[in-house]
Order: structure tokens, then sequence, then C-alpha cells
């Protein structure tokens, strides 16, 4: 690799003159202090710059662990060595020449990305080829590569359990648990399911009120919103029939306080309402007035696993002014792709709180837990099907 060594007083000189000699898109290697030749009282420390042009390093760029212990034996080096005593502006001035040899190494991680070169060590390269397997967004699932490259270190980037934990931990960052809900004795908790048409939210509401990983273990009061689908109501009137819940029909937003009232002795009201298309604005805008009069303490945008994930991205978009609280996600079980969720509640930026799967009232319906992660994304469907045909064990899907 042609690289040339670049010395002067302080990094903004050095700098000037890398981009001088090789250009705007010249990379940066290497930076530290050397110590200047002459007599012992006229010694300053100059700043040493290893650079060298893009198409130079594209061949010849170190990645994978040995990249990945370059980098941390410069920091290390840079970070503990023991100083004497330095004036606060050039205590400024080692920070900020570590902060761009961190911007460099990004930079350099891009050309990575970007240029496609194949040095990835063994386990990340798998890793990578899983999560876009599994319907991650290809751009997040590089950038969460890129990073593992950069903050691990060269023993764990060769270790599968150290790459798949350290991946597990960003992807639990992107699709967040919602906490549990805390009952509260002195007046109902009350939870609101909006949606699209279709997304399952009456089935959702009948399992949250029957399951008693739920709420079947609490009293708990319906409120149906969707006036405009008889079937809808006739479905709640008899399921709150056989339950032994009470229901109450909201057809105006000024019957709302009415409704709460009724059910004030209860200690859940989950609250029904009309599938909305997301291009709807004009029924948006009417869902937003009861839901603002119900005041509810979690709303949550129900969506269909099973539906594009741009349809559900635009849904995300649209219901964001209804103040969206939670997400949660029907029909699992029809899903193959559940990394595309993972896509949804990255855009949406909301914690997941429930999975629904079936028809079943008990059953079929549990908590986010960032666990599932692993069989849904690190270990999907699609790579234990490629994994039988080569005669690898598989793991089990939740």
């Amino acid at each position: 690799m042609n690289a040339e060594k670049f010395v002067a007083p302080t990094m903004k000189e050095a700098l000037a003159k890398v981009k001088r000699t090789l250009g705007e898109d010249a990379i940066i290697l290497k930076s530290e202090k050397v110590k200047a030749g002459g007599l012992n009282f006229l010694r300053h420390d100059l700043i040493e710059v290893t650079a060298a042009r893009p198409e130079d390093v594209q061949d010849s760029i170190l990645t994978g662990p040995d990249f990945a212990e370059t980098f941390e034996s410069t920091m290390t080096r840079q970070q503990d060595q023991e100083l004497p005593p330095r004036p606060r502006f050039e205590i400024a001035l080692l920070k900020d020449e570590i902060k761009n040899l961190r911007d460099e190494l990004l930079i350099i991680g891009n050309r990575i990305k970007h240029n496609k070169l194949p040095d990835m060590p063994q386990e990340l390269a798998r890793f990578c080829e899983t999560i876009g397997e599994s319907g991650v967004d290809k751009t997040l699932a590089i950038d969460m590569v890129q990073e593992a490259l950069i903050q691990l270190g060269p023993q764990e980037l060769i270790s599968a359990e150290a790459v798949e934990g350290y991946l597990l931990r960003k992807l639990s960052q992107v699709m967040r648990p919602a906490p549990a809900v805390e009952i509260r004795r002195k007046a109902p908790y009350k939870i609101a399911l909006i949606g699209p048409p279709g997304a399952g939210k009456t089935t959702t509401l009948e399992k949250l009120a029957t399951d008693p990983v739920a709420y079947g273990r609490r009293k708990v009061g319906l409120i149906s919103l969707d006036t405009n689908r008889m079937a809808a109501i006739e479905q709640l009137k008899t399921y709150a029939r056989i339950a032994g819940t009470l229901l109450e029909v909201v057809y105006q937003p000024d019957q709302a306080q009415i409704a709460l009232s009724r059910l004030a002795n209860c200690e859940i009201i989950l609250v029904d309402s009309a599938g909305i298309s997301p291009q709807d604005n004009e029924r948006l805008s009417s869902l937003k007035q009861f839901i603002d009069a119900l005041d509810p303490d979690e709303i949550h945008l129900v969506l269909n696993s099973t539906i594009r994930d741009e349809e559900l991205r635009l849904a995300c978009e649209k219901f964001r002014e209804i103040s969206v609280s939670h997400l949660t996600f029907t029909r699992l079980d029809e899903s193959l792709r559940r990394g595309y969720l993972l896509n949804i509640a990255g855009a949406a930026q909301k914690p997941v709180a429930w999975l629904g799967t079936g028809q079943n009232f008990t059953g079929n319906i549990e908590r986010f837990k960032p666990e599932l992660l692993r069989t849904w994304i690190l270990h999907s469907p699609q790579n234990d099907t490629a994994n039988r045909q080569i005669g690898m064990p598989t793991s089990p899907i939740s």
C-alpha cells in the first residue's frame, strides 16, 4: 500500500498537508505524536499523520480482527500513556485528535460498506447475511454489522456467541418491549386499540380481556367506537354476554364520559375502534376526537404482520397524530419474515406491547420480549430451512 507520512506542529496543519498532497478524499490511517530533532531545549512534540489515497487503500485495507486489533492498540496507547500535566488547551487538542481518529475510522467503515470489501470476519459475515434474510432493512443490517466491527475486540469478532450477543443488544434497542401495566385502584386503566382495516383490533381486544397472561384475571370493561359496522358491535355484544363483561357503545365523542362513568368500577377498560385507512384523513380526524374524549393511558396501533412493510410504515406515519404510545402486532403465525417488524418498530419509534397469533381467546397472545428476536432474526425460519438442507441443527420458532 502506498502510504505517506506528513509531519506538522498541529493536527490542523498536518491534515492541510495531507489534503494538498493526496486530495480531499485521502484516508487517514494513523495519527500520533513524535519527537522533533535538534537541541533538547528546542524540541517540541509534532503530529505525524499516515495517509493514503482511497484507491491505494481499497485493496489492502485491514479489516476483521486485524483491523480491530490495530485500532484497539492505537487507542489504548494514546489513552493509557502516562503524560505529564498539560494545559487545558493541549488536553482539548488530544481529545480532538482521538475524535478525529474515530471519525476517520467510520469513513473507512463506510468505504468497506460501499465497496463491499470481502475481508469481514466469518461470524460477522454470517450474521450479516442472516439479518438480511430475515427481512431487516439492508441499510440497518449493514450499519449494525459495521458498528460491531468497530466496537468488538479481536477475539470477540471470531466468537459466534459474542457477535450474536452484540447484535441482539443492538436489535433490542430498535424494537423495544413495552413495560407491563401497573394497575391503579383509584381509576380504571384505559387502553385504546386503533389501526387500519383488517388489523385484528376486535379479536386482539377479546384476547386481552380473556387471556390470563393479559388482563383475564382483572375486572375488564369494554367500549366500542366501531359504530359503522353492525357486525363488529354484535361480535362484541356476544363476547361480552358470554364473558360476563360490561360493554358500552359510544356513538359521539360527548358520550365518552357517560360510558367511562358506567365502567368506573373496572380495573381495565379496553377500547375498540373502527378500522381506518391511513389515507382517510377525515376519519382519522374524527377518531382523534373520540380518543381525546376518552383520554386513554395507552394507545396501541394494531398492525397485521403479514402486510407489506411499506404499508405498515405509512400507517405508523398517519396514525402518529393520534398520539400512538405502543405497537401491537397480529397474525404472527402467518408471517414468515418477522425481521420486517423490526423495520416498522424502528420507523414508529414506539415500544412493542403484544403479539397475537391464531383466533383462540386464550393461548394466542403474549407480551413482546427481546429474546424473541433471537429466533425471529438471528435464527429465522429461512435460515433453518437452509440449515436442514446442509444437515445443520435448527432453532425452534417461538
